[in-house]
This record gives C-alpha cells, sequence and structure tokens, in this order.
C-alpha cells in the first residue's frame, strides 16, 4: 500500500490520536486489508510532520486494539482476524441428594461447536489481601486457597483465571487438589452440602497489566474482558473467581431463562 492521502502535513499538531484514527478508519473500510503493511515510520513522519514518538504512540494503540502486528526487520502489518470465540454463561443445574442447585457453567467455544482448552491449574494457600477479604466477606489476611488456571488452544494463552475460597471451607476437601472431578468446583460445594443461591457477575473492559501480557505472550498491552464472579449461599460467599480473556478473541454470550408468566 502506498502513503496515506488526504491528510495535510501538520494537521494533527504532533498529536497520535488523529493518525491512530485514521489508519483504524482505513483498516475497517479495507483499504488496508488483513495482512497489508502499512506506511513506514519515516513515510508517517514525513507525510504528516511528526515526530518518531508520535508515530509509535500510534501504532502501539493500535496493536494495544489487535489490529497492528509488527514483524521484526519487515515493519507494521494489519493483523488478520483470528476466530471469535463465545464466552457462555448459562444456568446448569447441579443435582445432590435429591436436590438441585442452579449453577451458570463456564463454557468456552466457537460460534457452532466446542472447543477444547489445554489447561494448567495450580494451587496455593495465602493470606487474603484487603481486595480478595472483602469480597469473600472475611477478614483481611485471613487465610484462602486460590485456584490460578490458565487457558490455551495450541499452544495460544487465550483465557487466565484465579478462584478464591476461604480455608475453612476448602480444608481437606477435592477444592484443594488441581483436579476437582467431574462437575469441578460448583459440584464439589454442592456435594459438601452448601446450597448455592446467587451467582453475581461484573464484567469490565481494560488493558491488560504487564504480567498479564507476558502470560499471554504478548509484548503490547492487549484490551481484555474482566469478568469477577462471586457464588453465594444463604449465609454467605462461598468463592470468588476473577476471569481474564483477550477481547479481540472472545465475545460474551449470555443465555438466561425466561421469566414464567
Amino acid at each position: 500500500m502506498s502513503d496515506l492521502e488526504g491528510r495535510k502535513p501538520g494537521q494533527d499538531r504532533n498529536k497520535w490520536r488523529p493518525l491512530a484514527a485514521e489508519l483504524r478508519r482505513r483498516i475497517a473500510s479495507g483499504y488496508y486489508a488483513p495482512g497489508d503493511r502499512l506506511p513506514t515510520s519515516d513515510q508517517l513522519r514525513a507525510h504528516h510532520k511528526l515526530s518518531g514518538q508520535t508515530v509509535q504512540h500510534a501504532i502501539n494503540a493500535l496493536r494495544a486494539e489487535g489490529l497492528v502486528v509488527t514483524r521484526p526487520g519487515l515493519g507494521w502489518f494489519v493483523r488478520k482476524p483470528p476466530e471469535v470465540l463465545s464466552l457462555v454463561r448459562r444456568l446448569d443445574l447441579i443435582a445432590n441428594g435429591g436436590h438441585g442447585s442452579r449453577a451458570p457453567a463456564f463454557l468456552l467455544g466457537s460460534k457452532n461447536e466446542c472447543w477444547a482448552l489445554d489447561v494448567v491449574t495450580v494451587v496455593r494457600c495465602e493470606l487474603a489481601t484487603t481486595l480478595i477479604a472483602a469480597e469473600l466477606g472475611v477478614e483481611p489476611e485471613s487465610e484462602i486457597v486460590v485456584r490460578d488456571r490458565t487457558m490455551s488452544d495450541s499452544g495460544e494463552v487465550l483465557a487466565l483465571s484465579s478462584s478464591y475460597f476461604p480455608r475453612s471451607l476448602t480444608r481437606g476437601t477435592a477444592i484443594e487438589a488441581p483436579d476437582t472431578g467431574p462437575g469441578g468446583v460448583l459440584a464439589c460445594l454442592v456435594q459438601l452440602g452448601y446450597h448455592i443461591t446467587c451467582h453475581l457477575e461484573r464484567v469490565t473492559v481494560g488493558v491488560a497489566e504487564h504480567d498479564e501480557a507476558s502470560r499471554f505472550g504478548r509484548s503490547d498491552r492487549p484490551l481484555v474482558f474482566r469478568v469477577v464472579r462471586a457464588t453465594s449461599s444463604e449465609a454467605q460467599v462461598l468463592g470468588v473467581i476473577h476471569i481474564v480473556t483477550l477481547a479481540d478473541r472472545f465475545e460474551l454470550c449470555y443465555e438466561l431463562p425466561a421469566a414464567q408468566v
């Protein structure tokens, strides 16, 4: 592709946002198609009368959005869009001892078929931070169990999760084992006699922290979905899970039962 056209040199007054916006529009319109090479830093600097730092800032913004990738020694290229996977949230019935407890399953899959994940689970005990203590409804520095999971597909890390539980609830149970058995942690809670009555879920979008970007294998800080779900019985919060997924690889899908009239 040739240099950008139609902008007057110096129009953006050394601001990176107009340049990023123009490149973003041209990518969205197909002017720069997936796999196309973008103009070089020298070309953008000369055409727009910008500093190299300003140009780099604009490119960094597009990289963080997942629109552009850098190929060392070759330049900047429009990223080929990956398959979008569905992060499905729906109610499944977990039965125990003649009664059931409705619990939303955390399902990952493509739009039309199941998606198998490679999951690495690490379990540890630690003292609750002020934030986690508040979410669990326990005293700060109370002993808790943390289940960290890294979820990958074909070697690419796509989702991270950390689950937190009061140690008083998990001590001596399968929740403290990497493999909790069929049904996962929710099934363990039901088998322990807890009646799950509520799931409160919050979803936000933001930029990955530096350690998260490193775990995703990204040199930039990509946009991510953050899902925080608290699972409760009538008497207490049983556990909290923090999920981080790449925003350019997932869509959030909620399947909710209709109210009976």
